[in-house]
């Protein structure tokens, strides 16, 4: 377990600006409608996969959520799952969703999970960050993130996250009516604040749930995401998308979304 000296990222200076922020803290458990949408629906039998036999092992959760994932870690057999959020309305919907009196093995908190997490933490066997690592809006903001997931992995853990199509050739145009999402475009050419090189996209997602919500995401490309998670000791696999194992997959439906779906899972282990 590294000691709380190795956990400090690099501090902030003025290339390192601080682009976190607590916009689900507006839209809290209305988020939960999205995990129906069809856009979202293949995310879970690929985390299935990804994650493999998780019996017994103590899994950390970041940006948890509404515990979704908190969850299914549970079902799939681990021992413990600690799920962090930086955004109060997240943790209270969680803990309301899964209570720690039927849930006694999963326990939420609040945390910044791009800065250093409390340092009484054990390590843990597995690593879950869904929808995380796409709240990166500068590099070392991506290096810190995954130095943190570094500090806290067992040397023979693994790490597993979703986050934003890194290898869409097309991502510098819109998605729209893109199986209930709109994903808009708001910066073709995205350079983090007072830096020069270009890092991806900046885009905003609007949902077709019943009610509507919004939120921006960056999406940087894959070199940066690989040359980041070097930076702080870990080694990336990009791993295919799974779709859900039902009559749709023999209808063609899922053509149009797996020429640019709207995530990757991405996996790593320490180097």
């Amino acid at each position: 377990m590294a000691t709380s000296g190795d956990r400090q990222p690099e501090a902030a200076t003025a290339s390192t600006v601080d682009t976190q922020n607590t916009q689900y803290d507006k839209i809290g458990t209305k988020y939960a409608s999205m995990a129906d949408l069809p856009a979202v629906q293949p995310e879970r039998p690929s985390v299935i996969a990804a994650l493999g036999d998780i019996k017994g092992a103590r899994c950390l959760d970041l940006a948890c959520g509404l515990g979704r994932y908190a969850h299914l870690m549970h079902t799939l057999g681990a021992s413990s799952v600690t799920g962090f959020d930086i955004s109060t309305a997240m943790i209270d919907g969680a803990k309301a969703t899964y209570p720690a009196s039927n849930f006694p093995s999963i326990n939420f908190a609040i945390a910044d999970c791009s800065k250093p997490l409390p340092t009484d933490l054990e390590s843990f066997d597995i690593i879950f960050a869904g929808w995380f690592l796409n709240y990166a809006g500068t590099e070392q903001e991506l290096v810190n993130m995954f130095k943190i997931i570094k500090d806290n992995l067992k040397d023979n853990g693994k790490f597993i996250g979703i986050t934003t199509n890194a290898h869409d050739t097309k991502v510098k145009e819109d998605k729209i009516d893109f199986y209930g999402l709109d994903v808009i475009v708001l910066d073709p050419a995205y350079v983090e604040p007072s830096g020069t090189k270009e890092l991806g996209i900046k885009a905003r997602v609007k949902s077709y749930t019943e009610h509507p919500i919004q939120f921006d995401v960056y999406q940087f490309n894959c070199h940066v995401y690989e040359r980041c998670a070097e930076k702080a000791g870990l080694k990336l696999t990009w791993r295919e998308p799974v779709l859900p194992d039902d009559g749709r997959k023999e209808t063609g439906y899922w053509d149009r979304w797996l020429e640019r779906p709207t995530y990757e899972v991405v996996t790593a282990v320490k180097i």
